[in-house]
Parts: structure tokens; sequence; C-alpha cells
């Protein structure tokens, strides 16, 4: 009976490493000096990646991926300059929005393989916003897949 369950141990870990394999791609990889995590919950045609303060445990910004572009980016809401993200010209945009005090930023990419990465950050100050949309703007999709394509 001792030994069922250090196999079940080591079974579980090698799930747990398949699991957080499975995973890796669905997210795109984060800049090495970045200071969140990634939370991933995956839908029936995307996947929504929250990238998680290592500090607070509060959202930074957050990623979906999904082979339909449900945000619409309005010229007249760009804000700064042109900026590049993984090889990618893009505009920040600042929608109206209800979150009192907050700041948002959203953009999107139209990724290699055809499928949508919508960004969005919010952030309740300008230093938060700072580092948040630079995390952002230094993230690498080349690997990101939807599963089943």
């Amino acid at each position: 009976m001792l030994r069922i369950r250090p196999l079940a141990l080591i079974g579980a870990l090698c799930c747990a490493g398949a699991a957080q394999a499975q995973t890796a791609n669905d997210c795109p990889q984060l800049p090495p000096e970045a200071t969140v995590r990634w939370e991933v919950q995956p839908g029936p045609d995307f996947v929504f990646c929250r990238a998680m303060d290592l500090a607070s445990g509060r959202q930074a910004f957050a990623v979906t991926v999904g082979r339909n572009a449900n945000f619409k980016p309005r010229r007249n809401d760009r804000v700064g300059e042109r900026v590049t993200i993984d090889g990618t010209r893009i505009w920040w945009h600042a929608p109206e929005n209800e979150l009192t005090g907050a700041l948002v930023r959203e953009t999107l990419l139209e990724l290699p393989s055809g499928d949508y990465a919508h960004i969005i950050v919010r952030a309740s100050d300008e230093a938060a916003l700072t580092r948040s949309l630079h995390d952002a703007e230094s993230l690498h999709f080349s690997d990101v897949r939807l599963g089943s394509k």
C-alpha cells in the first residue's frame, strides 16, 4: 500500500506537468523581467490569459487569443504613438469605460496562425499603466496556437 502512494504522486506530478506544458502555448511568452505570471482560462474557441502581478496578486493585464476579433479598434480612440508588439505595429486605444478611476488601454493583433490576440490593460495609476504596457509590449506570440486548429 505504501508503494501505491509514491506511484500515485509521481503520476499526479506527470499529469500536472503535461497540463502545464499544454497551456504553455496557449498564452504568449512573457518577457524575462516580467513580475507577472499567467492564469489560463480556456474557452470553447478562445483562451483567456490573465497576467497576475506576483507582488499584489492583482491582474496587470489580460490577453484573449481567439479565432474571432471581438474587439473593434476605433481610430478616434487611439492614444500615444504607434508601438511594436512582437514585430507588429499597433496603436493602443483608450475606449470610454465605466470603471471609475481606471486607466484602460486595448489593442488587437492578428497572429501568423490567423487567430487574434486582444490585449487589455487596466491600471489604477500611471505608474502601474506604464509597467503593464511595457510588459504587454514585450510579449512574444510566435508559439501561440489554439488547440484543434
